[in-house]
């Protein structure tokens, strides 16, 4: 026991962070490592965890080369990592990448880790450094679930690991694999191919069950926020339309306010708003009105286009009004129509209820309404 922890504490690694890869799979627009998991880029996630393992004493982050620049600007959350940070650029495959990764590596062993995996765990760096006493190379994997067939042939599903990373080896057995694979022509999916190629000797460990390759869209953790929204106004003495939801209700009872007072718009809008982390409507509807922007539902626009370039859909809506008048109940169709629309949204998803409030307030007098709105927002 002492020997492990005296080996653990010794112990010195260069961790390769293989970022380089397009990620076609997943349908995005920007290389796999960039994508936003749990509100940030998914290569951050591993920074994150390498920068609390004390056995790591330098990482090597391998991106494609028209994303080092924009790797750098994320970089500076990290300060703790920056005089022991190298950033190189990747090759087209996997082996490519760890080879421009080996070649600046100053240690001798070696952990490399995909990008793609960005809940590793430091207990798994710690239970594959204990190990390495006895093996010259180990690794992560789940075992499998399912039945597994080889065309007509059932394998024993005992015997079958699911490879994931971190894995890690000493570097002359990968120098030595990756010159065999050249020289034989194979392409080795993982680091630990690359070291039985040379003859290592090597172990693998259970992997943490958060630990999973994201490959695909699907993969992709879902996030769910939530969006509390409020809006009151009261009504107009002067001759007003009233606009609840984006429908005319009325040519009169309209609401005071610069805009139409669509309430209802604007509590939803407010709600959108909270869950995505910002601010009130009046942020921007205030200087929209002085352009002479009315109409809410341009405001619910500008927060929708947010929504969706943040990659975020709603799942679930939800309305209440108070006010003793008029009676809103038969308008309910049309406004679940007309928010549908807006939000290129189910109807059946969306619920409006409503309350006189039996007099208590204001808006239960009858001297205006108030509006609370709910929504469940889900990532893309």
């Amino acid at each position: 026991m002492e020997s492990s922890f005296i080996f653990q504490k010794i112990m010195k690694i260069s961790a390769i962070l293989l970022a380089a890869g397009k990620g076609e799979r997943l349908k995005k627009s920007k290389p796999k490592a960039f994508v936003k998991v749990e509100d940030k880029e998914m290569f951050l996630h591993s920074l994150e965890t390498f920068s609390k393992c004390p056995s790591i004493s330098e990482v090597i982050l391998v991106l494609p080369k028209a994303e080092i620049k924009v790797a750098r600007k994320l970089l500076a959350d990290f300060p703790n990592l920056q005089n022991n940070l190298i950033l190189t650029s990747g090759g087209k495959s996997r082996m490519e990448s760890l080879a421009s990764g080996l070649k600046i590596a100053k240690n001798d062993w070696i952990l490399s880790h995909n990008a793609a995996n960005p809940f590793a765990t430091n207990r798994e760096i710690s239970r594959l450094v204990k190990v390495l006493q006895k093996y010259d190379a180990a690794g992560v994997a789940h075992r499998a679930d399912s039945t597994v067939r080889q065309e007509s042939k059932i394998l024993d599903r005992r015997k079958i690991w699911l490879m994931e990373t971190p894995q890690i080896c000493k570097k002359e057995f990968l120098k030595r694999g990756l010159q065999i694979a050249h020289a034989r022509k194979i392409e080795a999916t993982d680091e630990l191919a690359l070291a039985e190629l040379a003859g290592a000797k090597i172990k693998i460990i259970a992997a943490d069950s958060r630990n999973r390759k994201i490959t695909r869209v699907e993969d992709l953790p879902s996030e769910n926020r939530i969006g509390f929204g409020h809006d009151s106004h009261r009504f107009s003495k002067k001759r007003k339309a009233l606009f609840l939801g984006g429908v005319k209700i009325s040519a009169n009872d309209g609401l005071e306010g610069n805009s139409d007072g669509d309430v209802i718009l604007h509590a939803l809008t407010n709600a959108i708003s909270a869950a995505l982390g910002g601010g009130s409507l009046s942020n921007f509807s205030d200087e929209m009105c002085a352009r002479g922007i009315r109409d809410s539902k341009k405001y619910l626009k500008v927060m929708s286009a947010k929504m969706k370039a943040e990659n975020f859909q709603i799942e679930n809506l939800t309305i209440s009004i108070e006010g003793k008048r008029p009676k809103l109940e038969k308008h309910f169709p049309k406004i679940r129509k007309s928010l549908s629309g807006l939000l290129s949204f189910p109807v059946k998803k969306i619920g409006i209820v409503a309350t006189t409030g039996e007099g208590l307030t204001a808006f239960g007098r009858g001297e205006g309404l108030q509006v609370f709105a709910v929504v469940l927002l889900k990532n893309l």
